[in-house]
């Protein structure tokens, strides 16, 4: 059990969930390490109403279950990959049709790996579009309210972002730090996982 290791230091155990939290595609405001035997239940498809023929993933849940945002190259939309949400009233109920962010959030280019804050008024993604700093950049859109839409989408700027792709954003609970994948220089291997 990662938690209780006493051979693992607290830099470790982070690290394994941070891990955990990208392989599994859930963010770091909903994803906690699961206490064994990992008890989950037998996967279940969303079924056609979230799914589609084409290319639907990257899916994060909002803090209180009732959205969902999830990338997809589904006809209709603005760009390579766009970004979507659907909507719930409460946990028990179904998913409603998903609806695609618009284009003050997408672009012509692509827009993947969605992370909503644990507030619901941050949204951060990875984009290749124009005013980058290399391949593929973290972004974050903002609302002031949950019922406001979603403002125009701001760069993080060089100091998070690299000439190189930067990608898979995920941010803590307390929206202090930034967890994302890398290329970049200075790692241990091809991809690295790196905080902000």
């Amino acid at each position: 059990m990662i938690a209780k290791s006493k051979k693992t230091s607290p830099v470790q155990r982070a690290a394994a969930v941070v891990i955990f939290a990208v392989l599994a595609g859930v963010g770091l405001t909903d994803a906690y390490p699961a206490p064994p035997p990992f008890n989950f239940g037998t996967p279940v498809n969303l079924g056609p109403n979230i799914n589609s023929s084409s290319d639907d993933g990257a899916s994060r849940i909002s803090a209180d279950g009732l959205s969902l945002y999830f990338n997809s190259d589904r006809p209709g939309g603005y760009g390579y990959y766009d970004l979507y949400v659907a909507a719930r009233e409460n946990a028990d109920e179904e998913w409603g049709p998903p609806a695609n962010l618009g284009p003050m959030v997408n672009s012509p280019s692509l827009e993947v790996t969605p992370c909503i804050s644990a507030d619901g008024l941050e949204l951060y993604f990875t984009s290749n579009r124009t005013g980058g700093y290399g391949l593929s950049d973290l972004w974050v859109t903002r609302r002031a309210t949950l019922s406001d839409v979603w403002g125009p989408p701001v760069n993080l700027g060089p100091t998070v972002n690299s000439s190189s792709p930067d990608y898979y954003p995920n941010v803590s609970s307390d929206g202090l730090s930034l967890y994302f994948a890398s290329t970049r220089p200075g790692g241990y291997g091809s991809t690295d996982l790196w905080v902000a």
